[in-house]
């Protein structure tokens, strides 16, 4: 339920524990129906997963789970993924879900990192100021003989739909940059 206790948010964080399994679906889903009890329109209304993005119960294929987060984003529900681990670890999964979300990701792999992703900049994250942001760079054949796209390969819009808005881009937080 909606809160703004930081006490019953921690006292709640706390009583968190792992089990060795995810069942991704059912917990996003879950995650959604309490967003949508709390909807309030024109505030942030966020599912945020946390997880190593290894879905090993329930329908663990990303293209049922990337189906529901596109229609709960519709509704206003938007989705940001905060991944977590070293070994076993299945970022794509979670850059994907977070990107379909109209929200963000983020990977901790450290206490400086987690408090650089939930302290010094999960205002940035969570409050949006550019929505579906497209970047295009065009280089002159005359100077560049060839170039490798590096990262965001999941993200690429084929030229023939850049200007088209039907299309979805990335979502750019306050505070974020994008480089091109």
């Amino acid at each position: 339920s909606h809160t703004n206790d930081p006490e019953a948010i921690v006292d709640g964080l706390d009583r968190l524990n792992p089990d060795g399994s995810t069942n991704a679906e059912e917990g996003i889903r879950i995650g959604y129906e309490m967003a949508a009890k709390s909807f309030r329109e024109g505030s942030i209304n966020r599912v945020i997963l946390c997880s190593d993005g290894v879905f090993n119960v329930g329908n663990t294929g990303p293209d049922s789970i990337l189906k529901m987060v596109e229609e709960q984003r519709r509704k206003g529900i938007t989705l940001s993924c905060i991944g977590f681990g070293m070994n076993n670890y299945n970022d794509i999964t979670m850059e994907q879900l977070g990107d379909k979300g109209d929200g963000h990701y983020a990977y901790v792999d450290s206490l400086d990192e987690a408090r650089r992703v939930f302290a010094d900049n999960l205002t940035g994250a969570l409050e949006v100021v550019g929505r579906d942001v497209k970047i295009q760079v065009a280089f002159n054949p005359a100077v560049v003989k060839s170039y490798r796209l590096i990262g965001y390969a999941n993200r690429d819009v084929k030229d023939a739909d850049f200007r088209n808005d039907a299309v979805d881009g990335g979502e750019i937080g306050s505070g974020h940059a994008a480089t091109a």
